[in-house]
């Protein structure tokens, strides 16, 4: 876990890439139109954020870009050959809920250093961006591979909604009715863990960052952030002023008596330091602390529960509540010598 998560780098090594040489048999041209076909598969035309897509029909090779694509993917049936990793072996997009559909795991693409060759290579039939931040500079040069879904319209970048993107993805594949259902069991889950726990309603939650001497707040459309405000929280008007739109922002440390109002606070820190943050003398004095009210985490590539949190997926959602719900009932029970589990490696 590095500078935020990293996420927010996600792609950028794109910008290096060389003018794109056309693979035969795998671009944008002579791919018929929606409908032209009244048996079999038909190709779709998906709108998003720079234009439209004609997906071919029944693609089965997909190279997943967006970082969470590849539960929907899998949820879907159509597990992707290859994902998008950060550097480092900090992180895994592999998890016990999308682990399982990879009998031999997909290839591994640094965002940072992969190449037009090394995608070429794979020979993929479709890229997916669909959650995540891709320019329009990077998407002209994948679509000269195959064609690509980037980031849907209307949203900020890393912040599609899981309903958008479970049925943006579904109906590129020509599975419409599994995306509706797929949405519809999550969506019924996380609500149900909600009314099974009317103490979390109304309840403040803040999301909160230290990477080496940097404090964030994550933003309130992030995944993250709607995975509690879906089961009854609510965010800090003060921080999501300071937030705006973006995914993240900057606090200082003289401002983080705002995020110790919360009724909940997540922290995310890096690997092996969350004892150090626990102790740090801002962190340790903030009420929040000091009333046992907070849940902790590195995001490191184990941690499943913050992933879970994080990805907020039709598969990683049932994880994140039976995971995370009991730890935050224990958080907010009013003790403070009440011992609630980091959710660290």
């Amino acid at each position: 876990m590095q500078s935020s998560i990293g996420r927010r780098h996600l792609l950028t090594g794109l910008g290096a890439l060389g003018a794109a040489t056309v693979l035969p048999g795998c671009t944008n041209d002579g791919l018929k139109p929606a409908g032209t076909s009244s048996s079999g598969p038909t190709s779709n035309t998906i709108e998003h954020a720079y234009g439209t897509t004609t997906v071919p029909p029944d693609p089965k090779r997909i190279v997943a870009l967006g970082q969470t694509d590849i539960d929907v993917l899998v949820a879907l049936g159509v597990p992707p050959i290859a994902v998008g990793v950060f550097s480092g072996d900090w992180y895994s997009p592999l998890h016990p809920w999308n682990r399982d559909a990879f009998p031999k795991p997909p290839a591994f693409l640094d965002f940072e250093e992969y190449s037009v060759e090394q995608i070429l290579a794979l020979k993929p039939d479709l890229i997916t961006g669909v959650m995540g931040g891709m320019t329009k500079k990077e998407y002209d040069k994948l679509s000269a591979i195959c064609p690509v879904l980037a980031q849907p319209k209307g949203f900020t970048d890393w912040n599609t909604p899981m309903d958008q993107q479970t049925k943006m993805l579904a109906q590129a594949l020509n599975k419409v009715d599994k995306g509706n259902e797929l949405v519809a069991e999550a969506q019924q889950r996380v609500s149900a863990a909600g009314a099974e726990n009317k103490a979390f309603a109304g309840l403040t939650i803040a999301l909160a960052e230290r990477w080496g001497e940097t404090y964030k707040v994550i933003g309130p459309a992030t995944p993250r952030s709607k995975f509690f405000t879906d089961l009854g929280f609510k965010t800090l008007p003060e921080l999501d002023a300071l937030l705006g739109k973006a995914y993240s922002a900057d606090i200082s440390s003289e401002k983080l008596s705002l995020v110790g109002k919360a009724d909940l606070v997540l922290w995310t820190t890096d690997g092996g330091q969350v004892e150090a943050l626990k102790k740090n003398p801002v962190v340790a004095g903030l009420k929040s602390t000091k009333e046992g009210r907070s849940l902790w985490s590195t995001g490191m590539k184990g941690d499943s529960a913050f992933w879970a949190m994080d990805w907020g997926t039709v598969l990683s959602l049932p994880y994140a509540i039976e995971h995370v719900v009991p730890q935050i009932k224990l958080a907010i029970d009013g003790t403070a010598d009440t011992k609630v589990a980091n959710f660290s490696s």
